[in-house]
């Protein structure tokens, strides 16, 4: 499929995207979608992606019952046991045991390179055991590689993630001591930003994290950081962004998902 070049942002089939009210943003258009089908817009990479009916539009469901229902979940006895020891779900505890099968993602299909510039998309949590996490995936590789902004309902926090070689590590995560407490029967927006090595993450309109990107990352009360954060070893955490986009969650967790804008610079 012939690909558009439009601000530096690498578009494939753009029929998929339709213009918004600026002309250079691009939004994820759902319109032509199927009700109780996986996306059209979206490509399912983990988990069980549909679109769904929500009031008068429709919306992209991750849906998390499917994952907890899964036979080959090894999460469930971990999580049984963390509830023992801690009294809730440990995820530093869960992360230990988790591979790429724990992050459900889904590919916008219609970019095939994002850079400089902002991605916002709008979610609602719907449901989740374990997990009530919805983000926004980007700088994705072709070897799975991806770094992910996200919301955590269960935390009420805001976090970058990168993941590689299998492993997902947190970058930075918003200030603990201001959480987001959100409505969960409303909708809420997540919006991120880089402009080259500067990456900024907002939560309806409020400023959640700033982080550099290709920063050394310090050490820890546990001592050294691993050294999989070091950008040296690590391509996916090295500037300049280049990759996929699309939406982002975590194990059982259930979200719906709407105006998926991406705005190039």
């Amino acid at each position: 499929m012939k690909a558009l070049i439009r601000h530096g942002l690498v578009v494939s089939g753009a029929v998929l995207l339709s213009a918004t009210a600026g002309a250079a943003d691009l939004k994820a258009d759902l319109g032509r979608e199927q009700v109780g089908k996986p996306p059209v817009a979206f490509e399912p990479m983990v988990g069980t992606w549909i679109v769904a009916q929500d009031g008068g539009e429709k919306v992209i469901m991750l849906d998390g019952r499917p994952w907890v229902a899964s036979k080959d979940n090894p999460t469930r006895l971990l999580l049984q046991t963390a509830r023992k020891l801690y009294g809730t779900s440990n995820e530093e505890l869960m992360d230990n045991a988790k591979q790429f099968a724990y992050y459900p993602v889904a590919v916008l299909k219609s970019v095939d390179n994002f850079s400089n510039g902002a991605i916002g998309m709008k979610f609602k949590t719907v449901g989740g055991d374990s997990d009530r996490c919805s983000g926004i995936l980007f700088n994705v590789k072709p070897n799975g590689d991806w770094l992910a902004v996200r919301y955590n309902d269960t935390e009420n926090n805001v976090a970058l993630w990168e993941f590689h070689n299998g492993i997902r590590r947190n970058m930075k995560f918003s200030d603990r001591d201001k959480p987001f407490m959100l409505d969960r029967n409303n909708w809420h927006e997540l919006k991120m930003t880089v402009d080259g090595a500067s990456f900024k993450a907002w939560l309806d309109g409020t400023l959640a994290l700033e982080y550099t990107l290709g920063s050394e990352p310090r050490a820890g009360k546990r001592g050294p950081p691993n050294e999989d954060l070091f950008p040296a070893n690590n391509p996916v955490l090295r500037p300049p962004v280049a990759g996929r986009i699309g939406l982002w969650s975590k194990t059982d967790s259930t979200s719906y998902f709407k105006d998926y804008v991406v705005s190039p610079q």
